[in-house]
């Protein structure tokens, strides 16, 4: 999967950037909700009762019609409707004035789904599981053991330079729907960003009732993972269901279905005990010739796909103060750290230790 793999439901973005249908037309509406003062809400608000959705669509490369809502977009594409709405709007903040506005409501079927398990466990686990099907190229990754628990957001696809955007709205609308199912009272602990802070960095923390860095390894909302077990308000199995069934009926489920995702994230499952070709085939439901032929089709093999992944894993494994070529390469499934250095150059184009003295600066 890349920048131009159609993977991405078309109809899951238009809940994002329908703009005439996802917000009140009233300025002063925009501006108690957004928490900024505009300078020129007249122009902003016309902009946004001016967009017309098939130029909108057009201009980022998509043949869009009233009503087409059953295809498939790229990574790419979907940048270029990033594009197009900041400047638009004139707001490069955009990530965070979206996910402020944003109810679960906004997250359409999807988001009733989450927010009606029974439990906070079972909706970060549900969320989870729809960024993977419904926006391939973020990872969403949820943990509630131990004395924290955090839902982290990688990206899958390189979203530069708009990779902020998808953070903000991500942790911000995330954050606003996790405080109204737990209650105000229980606030989140801290809300860590992998990238340096923004020139917009101060309206962050108008957003954010708790400690915001940046420069972190990841970014993730850290709470209290004693919340894991909590009865959500809104908790009604059949409910849950319901709004799962209508959600796949009305989205296509092909990018839920695309096979070297699908075989990444199992492989991150696997960290530590990497399964061999045959038998992630197996656990994926096809033979391992199978498996081969699916992923040449999809201009990728097994060993890139477990590349692609050891990638990852060695970067966050560094950039959290790991600093043993010799356990990471152990922990990675090498036979020993000089192959492990040897796939390091061949993806870095460094060593362990050149990247080691220059750690990578946080990454928008």
């Amino acid at each position: 999967m890349d920048i131009d793999t159609e993977c991405i439901p078309l109809g899951h973005m238009q809940t994002y950037f329908d703009l005439r249908k996802g917000l009140v037309l009233k300025m002063d509406w925009l501006e108690r909700r957004s928490q900024i003062r505009l300078n020129n809400p007249d122009e902003i608000l016309d902009t946004i009762i001016g967009i017309n959705p098939e130029t909108f669509y057009r201009k980022a490369g998509i043949d869009y019609r009233d009503g087409d809502d059953a295809r498939f977009i790229s990574t790419r594409q979907c940048l270029a409707l990033v594009d197009q709405a900041v400047r638009a709007l004139g707001m490069p903040y955009l990530g965070l004035v979206m996910g402020n506005l944003m109810t679960a409501s906004h997250h359409g079927m999807a988001g009733m789904a989450a927010v009606t398990q029974p439990t906070l466990r079972e909706c970060m686990e549900t969320v989870c599981r729809y960024c993977d099907e419904l926006f391939p190229p973020l990872e969403m990754k949820a943990d509630m053991n131990g004395g924290e628990g955090y839902l982290e957001i990688s990206e899958v696809i390189p979203l530069r330079p708009y990779s902020h955007f998808f953070y903000e709205l991500n942790t911000v609308s995330f954050y606003n729907i996790f405080l109204h199912l737990v209650g105000e009272g229980r606030d989140a602990f801290r809300v860590e960003f992998s990238y340096p802070e923004p020139e917009w960095g101060h309206i962050y923390r108008r957003y954010f009732r708790c400690p915001v860095l940046f420069d972190q390894p990841c970014t993730r909302i850290v709470g209290d993972a004693a919340l894991a077990d909590f009865e959500l308000p809104l908790a009604n199995r059949l409910m849950a269901m319901s709004a799962e069934k209508t959600l796949f009926e009305n989205i296509p489920t092909r990018a839920m279905r695309l096979l070297p995702v699908r075989l990444r994230r199992m492989l991150m499952r696997c960290y530590g005990a990497f399964p061999s070709l045959e038998n992630a085939a197996s656990e994926l439901g096809m033979s391992g010739r199978t498996l081969r032929r699916k992923l040449s089709e999809s201009g990728t093999s097994y060993q890139q796909e477990l590349d692609a992944v050891r990638q990852k894993l060695a970067r966050e494994y560094f950039a959290r103060g790991g600093e043993s070529v010799t356990e990471v390469a152990m922990m990675l499934g090498f036979a020993d750290s000089s192959a492990f250095a040897k796939a390091f150059r061949r993806w870095t184009g460094m060593s362990p230790s050149d990247y080691l003295m220059g750690r990578e600066p946080g990454r928008m």
